[in-house]
């Protein structure tokens, strides 16, 4: 039998990171498991990291962005009823998205990651990058659920 235990759902506070945390909800409620939201502060290019002053604002707005996600962490999951009723924790990373959600996955074994097609990144991100959803699905080691925003509402 298929049994989840741990699932990830990254976030990007969008509409298409709240269709996907209204599916894992509905799964983690089913079977009892613990949801992760996670939130993935994207790292400054390496030109920026060349001065100590730099490096210290970057370390300072590591902080406030970690503040901010955890208000809108609430905000998100105020939204759904069912969420006072599964254990939620939340995670801030810096780095790559897919890179950072992959190594989560990995370090505490979750049994499946709930995403979205598409966050608030540019449309060009994924003609020259490929989407960090679509780097999800080829890397992951686990199950991977893609939620798509309805067509029809």
């Amino acid at each position: 039998m298929f049994n989840l235990d741990k699932i990830i759902v990254p976030t990007d506070f969008s509409d298409f990171s709240d269709l996907a945390l209204k599916k894992a909800l509905d799964l983690a409620e089913a079977c009892e498991a613990k949801i992760y939201l996670t939130y993935v502060v994207p790292e400054a290019p390496d030109v920026f990291k060349l001065s100590k002053y730099i490096q210290e604002g970057q370390k300072k707005l590591q902080i406030e962005m970690e503040k901010q996600c955890k208000e809108k962490f609430t905000d998100q999951t105020n939204r759904f009823p069912n969420a006072k009723k599964v254990e939620i924790e939340t995670k801030v990373f810096t780095g790559k998205p897919y890179k950072e959600i992959l190594d989560f996955q990995k370090k505490i074994k979750a049994d499946m990651i709930v995403t979205g097609t598409h966050g608030t990144a540019t449309p060009f991100d994924g003609i020259l990058f490929g989407s960090t959803a679509h780097k999800i699905i080829r890397h992951a080691t686990c199950s991977v659920l893609i939620i798509r925003k309805p067509k029809y509402t």
